[in-house]
Order: structure tokens, then sequence, then C-alpha cells
């Protein structure tokens, strides 16, 4: 087959100097290309980008509102709905630090009210301590005094004044009636008639105390019988010993029993008195009373 002919295209005649370069907006695919290869190198080096950081961010909060009863939704948020669960949980620690906070202000309340009555007890009873201790030791010295005195004085008899023994040689006649204190019943009739004779015939008997009836379980012949009588004479030993010297020189008269003077007893007129056995007291020690029981 015979090629077809050409016609041969005239060169050109223009200057070579003279041609345009090409230009680069004729090479778009180059540009495309580098531009590709450039954004893998800068996402490979860089790592991800903002939007996928913010994906992945969005991811750990959607897990966390999870965890917390906050369910993610496309819609409007409830606030009130959705902080619900933080709101409650917060309102229960509250109430439990609320709680625990008033169980240790009631402890310490009943703590430092036991301490406070301890402390009150303890005083307390230091003070009655003292008040014992200081009534031991004035009763020691009272007894004591007592003593003394009754030792370094003479008996009665032997140093009554003259005036005193012929008072108690006189008349046994009543002229005024004794008053006699009694809280267990009526004194017999011997004993107030003495007691009448006394106050009528010692001088200064008729201002004290007399004491009669009373209950004693130690002695049922004395006072509760109604035949003992108290002179109370206090610190007037005098006026003791003149009561005493009375009932001695009329004894029978008088129907005296037996006398009681300053921790002595005398059963009969002429005898001798008989020391007693210390029974703590003045008054339980007759010293500052003369007991005399009547038959």
């Amino acid at each position: 087959m015979a090629r077809p002919s050409t016609t041969a295209r005239p060169r050109s005649t223009r200057p070579a100097a003279h041609r345009r370069p090409p230009s680069a907006t004729r090479r778009p695919a180059v540009y495309i290309g580098v531009a590709a290869a450039g954004a893998v190198i800068v996402n490979l080096v860089v790592g991800p980008g903002p939007d996928a950081q913010a994906e992945a961010a969005q991811t750990e909060s959607v897990s966390v509102a999870r965890q917390l009863g906050i369910e993610g939704s496309s819609g409007a948020v409830d606030v009130a709905r959705d902080l619900g669960p933080l709101a409650d949980l917060a309102a229960s620690r509250s109430s439990r630090e609320d709680a625990e906070f008033a169980a240790l202000a009631t402890q310490a309340a009943a703590d430092q009210a036991v301490l406070d009555q301890q402390r009150a007890d303890a005083e307390a009873a230091a003070r009655r301590a003292a008040e014992e201790a200081a009534a031991r030791q004035a009763a020691e010295l009272a007894e004591l005094a007592a003593a003394q005195a009754a030792a370094a004085k003479p008996a009665p008899a032997a140093q009554a004044p003259a005036a005193a023994v012929a008072r108690a040689a006189g008349s046994v006649a009543a002229t005024t009636r004794a008053t006699i204190s009694n809280s267990a019943g009526a004194i017999k009739p011997r004993a107030q008639a003495a007691a009448d004779a006394v106050v009528s015939n010692v001088p200064g008997a008729g201002s004290i105390t007399l004491g009669g009836t009373r209950p004693s379980a130690t002695d049922p012949g004395g006072h509760p019988s109604g035949l003992a009588v108290d002179y109370m004479v206090m610190a007037n030993g005098a006026l003791g010993d003149a009561i005493v010297a009375y009932h001695v020189a009329h004894w029978s008269e008088l129907g005296v029993e037996y006398l009681i003077w300053e921790q002595r007893m005398m059963s009969t007129p002429g005898g001798a008195w008989k020391p007693m056995e210390n029974r703590g007291g003045a008054t339980a020690n007759h010293m500052d009373h003369v007991h005399v029981n009547y038959r």
C-alpha cells in the first residue's frame, strides 16, 4: 500500500531569539501531585489535627457523662435534669457531714457533762472530808478540855461553899412547879415533886432547862421510865455542885436512887463517887448536866 503523501510544512522563518518559553499554567497535574505529597508528609509528622482531637475529647466526655448518668442528646440541654444526679450527690454528702458533726458535738457535750459531774463529786467529797475532820478535831479538843477540868477539880462536896451547904440542908417544901421537857409520856409524880423542890430551894435552878422522859434503848429504867431528870447547868459548874449537894442532903426525902455528875456516879448519900467510862462527849459524860434517877 502506498503511503500517502504529505505535504511538507514550510519552516518558519521567525528568528529563534523571539520564541516564548512554555507557560506554567500548562502543568496543573504536577502541582497537584506535589501538594498531595506535602499534605501526607505533614499529617505523618504533626499527627492528628484539631478536628480529630476534638472528636476524641468529645468521645471521652460522653463516656464520663454516661458514667455519671448524664446521657448525651442532640436536642436541647436540660440543665436541671442533667445536673440532678450531681446535686443529689452533693446534698447527700453534705447531709452525712452534718450528721457526723452533730454526733461529734453530742458526744463531746456528754463527755464534758461526765467530767463536770466527776469534778463536782470530788469537790463535794473533799468538803465533806474537811468538815468531818474539823468536827473530829473540835470534839477531841472539847473532850480533852473536859477531862483536864474534871481531873483538876476537887469533889463537889469538898469545894461547896458554906452557903450552898446550908441551903442544901434546908427545906424540901416546893413553892414553884418545875417545867420539865418530856418526849416519851408524862413524868412520874415522884420525879416531878423532887424537881419542884429543887427549883424552889436551890438558887438558879429555876432558870435552867430540865429534861424528863425520852426514848432510850440502853437505859429503860432511866428517862423512858419517867423517873429521871436532867438538870442542864451547862457551863455553870457551881450550880451543878449545889444541885448535887441538895440531893445528897435530902436523899431519902427526894427519893434519890443515884446521881451522875462530871463522869462519876454516886449510889448512896454517904458513898464515894465512882468514875465512869468515857462516852465520847461533854453531854454523854454528864459534864454539862446533873442526872438524877428517882425511885
